[in-house]
């Protein structure tokens, strides 16, 4: 009898292992899922790069200003420390992957306001021919006009493309040397190039939109 007994008390006492063994092969899939990681918001406005296109903005002031008075030198300063605040916005944005809606929006619209707005004063001020001045003033209104057309028929914002920042690139020396009132380097060099870079971004700008616009129409 106390043979028996000990036998079925150590049964008792003995853990069972079918837990354990349904425990291990437990599939994966029913465990808690991680938690979800947010979406980003594409119109986001409060980001580095769309605060470094504002500050751009607010830098031209000053900057018409000392052009104004003609103060050369700080004209001309105030205008390289505008354009590495463009070159940084689009750096910082593709680094931290800031990249919205907002800043494409923005970033040209300061970047445009800026070169023409000294344009047309150098121009007023005989630095550099007006009717270069005009022509860029026009094709980047055209610019931005087509690319509100394309932002309301939700195609998408343009971007620049290697012509337009070969003249952007070409334009900004231009200015440099109009700022600097070395205008033996503008007439034999920088105004005739910048007027032939002009009038093939238009070329290339108006193809590219009946592209775009042409496509969305055959998708509808």
């Amino acid at each position: 009898m106390t043979r028996n007994t000990r036998t079925r008390n150590t049964t008792r006492n003995t853990p069972r292992t079918r837990n354990t063994r349904n425990t291990r092969n437990t599939p994966t899939d029913t465990l808690p899922d991680a938690a979800p990681q947010a979406v980003k918001n594409p119109w986001r406005f409060w980001t580095i790069p769309n605060i470094l296109s504002l500050i751009r903005l607010a830098m031209l002031a000053p900057t018409v200003w000392a052009l104004v008075t003609r103060h050369n030198l700080l004209a001309f300063i105030l205008f390289v420390a505008s354009s590495v605040t463009d070159t940084l916005d689009g750096w910082v944005a593709r680094r931290l992957k800031q990249e919205s809606e907002w800043g494409k929006i923005l970033d040209p619209i300061a970047d445009k306001l800026t070169l023409n707005t000294l344009a047309m004063i150098m121009a007023f001020q005989g630095r550099i021919p007006l009717f270069l001045a005009l022509i860029v003033l026009v094709r980047d209104a055209i610019i931005l006009g087509g690319g509100l057309v394309l932002l309301t028929s939700r195609t998408f914002v343009p971007q620049s493309n290697w012509p337009g920042k070969v003249t952007g690139f070409a334009f900004f020396a231009m200015l440099c040397a109009g700022l600097l009132d070395a205008r033996w380097l503008l007439r034999g060099f920088l105004v005739p190039l910048v007027t032939v870079l002009v009038f093939i971004t238009i070329v290339v700008y108006t193809y590219s939109f009946f592209q775009n616009l042409g496509r969305k129409t055959m998708e509808k």
